[in-house]
C-alpha cells in the first residue's frame, strides 16, 4: 500500500463532489482523510484530531450492517452525538472487506451519477489496500498462537509457547490475567461482524496500570486478553479495566447486544495462561447468569466454580439429583423449595432462616417437616444436605424453562 497512491485519489474525489471524504479501516479507525469542505460535524473533527471517531459513532456506522453492504449506501445521522449522515461503500478485494469509504451528505443531496462515483473510486482503491492484508495474516497468525496457548492440549500449548518465541514474549509475562469478553445479543438480527469489531476495538484500546505486555485473540463469539507484568495485577485492577471495556463495548453496541466479561486470577509465567483464562471464562458466564453482573473476577464466583465445568447443554433437569427432583415434583408453588433453599444457605440454622424468610420459626419447622414427610428426605443427614444443596445451585445456572 502507497500513501502516495491513494491520499491523492481522496483528494480527487472530495475535491469532485465538493465533500469532505474519509477512508476507514473495517473497524472505523480513519486511514486517510481529505481536507474539510464547511460540512464536517463534530464526530469528523474529533476523528481527525484524536484518530479515533467515539465508541457511540463506530457503533452506529457498524450497526448499519455495512461490513455485509455490496454498494454505496446511507449512514444515517445521529443527533445525539452530533453526526451528520454519511454515504458509505465498502472496500472489497477479491470478497474481503479491506475498509470503508465514507463521503459527507448531510442533506442527503448525493446524486446517482455522484454515487457511481463513489463506488467506482471504491473499486480502484481496494488493490491499493490490498498490500495492507500481509499485516493482517500476521496479525491472524499471532491470534490462533494465544487461542492455542489456552488449549486444553498441553502438546499445543506448548508449541505455541515455543511460536512465541524463548527470549521474546514469555520473558515479559512473569504474572498473567486474563479477561475473557462475550455479548449477548438484544435486537433480533446482530451482525457478526460489528461484534468482532467492538471486541476487537475495546480490547485494544487501553492497558490498565502495572501492566507491562499484552496479548489478545478475538472471533465473532468472544475475545480473550492475556495481561502480563512483573507482579500480579490486583483484582481491583483487573476487574477496573475489564469494566471500561464492557463500557467501551457497550458505547460501540448501538443497542444490538450486551457485553459481559470475566477475569481471572494472576497465574505464574505465560506457561499457566491456561489457567487464568479458564478461571475468566467460567467467570464470564457465571456474570451473564447466577451473578448478573457485567464484570466478574474469579473470586465471585465462590461455589459456582465447580458447576460450572458442566456444559450448558448438560445442565438440564434430569442432571438434578433424584433427591431434589422429588421434592421439585410435589413441590409446584416452590415454598417449600425455597425455604429448603434458605434452610441450607443459612447452615441449617432456625433462627437465621426465620429471619431471612420473615416466617415465625413454629411455620419454619412445620414446612421443614412437610418436605421430609411428603419426600421421605431426612433433612438430619449431612449426605442428604449436601446432595440437595448442590442441586439448588445447580438450578441457579440453569434457564427457568429447564429446570424442571
Amino acid at each position: 500500500m502507497s500513501d502516495n497512491e491513494i491520499q491523492p485519489i481522496v483528494d480527487q474525489l472530495a475535491q469532485r463532489l465538493q465533500r469532505s471524504v474519509v477512508i476507514n479501516d473495517p473497524a472505523v479507525r480513519m486511514l486517510y482523510s481529505s481536507a474539510h469542505f464547511d460540512d464536517e460535524d463534530q464526530v469528523r473533527v474529533q476523528a481527525i484530531l484524536h484518530r479515533d471517531a467515539g465508541p457511540k459513532a463506530i457503533g452506529h456506522v457498524l450497526a448499519q450492517g455495512v461490513s455485509t453492504w455490496t454498494t454505496a449506501g446511507v449512514i444515517p445521522p445521529y443527533e445525539e452525538i452530533g453526526m451528520k449522515a454519511r454515504v458509505a461503500v465498502p472496500i472489497r478485494w477479491r470478497g474481503d472487506l479491506l475498509g470503508l469509504l465514507l463521503v459527507m451528505d448531510a442533506e442527503g443531496s448525493l446524486t446517482s451519477s455522484e454515487f457511481a462515483t463513489i463506488n467506482e473510486t471504491a473499486r480502484i482503491v481496494a488493490p491499493m489496500l490490498a498490500g495492507q492484508r500481509l499485516g493482517d495474516e500476521s496479525a491472524a497468525t499471532r491470534e490462533r498462537t494465544v487461542w492455542d496457548l489456552v488449549s486444553k492440549e498441553p502438546t499445543v500449548r506448548r508449541r505455541a509457547l515455543a511460536d512465541l518465541g524463548p527470549g521474546g514474549e514469555p520473558n515479559r509475562f512473569t504474572h498473567v490475567t486474563a479477561i475473557d469478553v462475550g455479548v449477548v445479543p438484544v435486537a433480533e438480527t446482530v451482525s457478526a461482524s460489528h461484534v468482532e469489531m467492538a471486541l476487537r476495538d475495546a480490547v485494544t484500546f487501553s492497558r490498565p496500570p502495572g501492566s507491562t505486555a499484552e496479548l489478545h485473540a478475538v472471533t465473532t463469539d468472544g475475545a480473550l486478553l492475556l495481561l502480563g507484568g512483573p507482579n500480579p495485577l490486583a483484582d481491583n485492577v483487573s476487574r477496573g479495566h475489564a469494566q471500561r471495556i464492557v463500557e467501551r463495548v457497550q458505547d460501540m453496541a448501538a443497542g444490538r447486544f450486551t457485553p459481559v466479561a470475566g477475569v481471572g486470577s494472576a497465574a505464574e509465567g505465560l506457561d499457566r495462561a491456561v489457567e487464568t483464562a479458564d478461571q475468566a471464562r467460567l467467570a464470564r458466564r457465571a456474570a451473564s447468569s447466577v451473578l448478573g453482573t457485567e464484570v466478574a473476577v474469579w473470586a465471585d464466583v465462590g461455589p459456582y466454580g465447580p458447576l460450572l465445568r458442566i456444559p450448558s447443554d448438560e445442565l438440564t433437569g434430569s442432571a438434578l439429583p433424584v433427591e431434589l427432583r422429588r421434592l421439585l415434583d410435589i413441590d409446584r408453588g416452590s415454598q417449600l423449595t425455597e425455604t429448603l433453599r434458605a434452610y441450607l444457605d443459612n447452615a441449617c440454622s432456625g433462627p437465621a432462616t426465620s429471619h431471612v424468610l420473615n416466617i415465625h420459626r413454629t411455620t419454619l419447622y412445620y414446612r421443614l417437616g412437610r418436605i421430609s414427610e411428603l419426600t421421605g428426605l431426612d433433612l438430619a443427614d449431612g449426605r442428604t444436605r449436601l446432595v440437595l444443596h448442590i442441586g439448588l445451585t445447580m438450578m441457579d445456572l440453569m434457564p427457568a424453562g429447564v429446570r424442571q
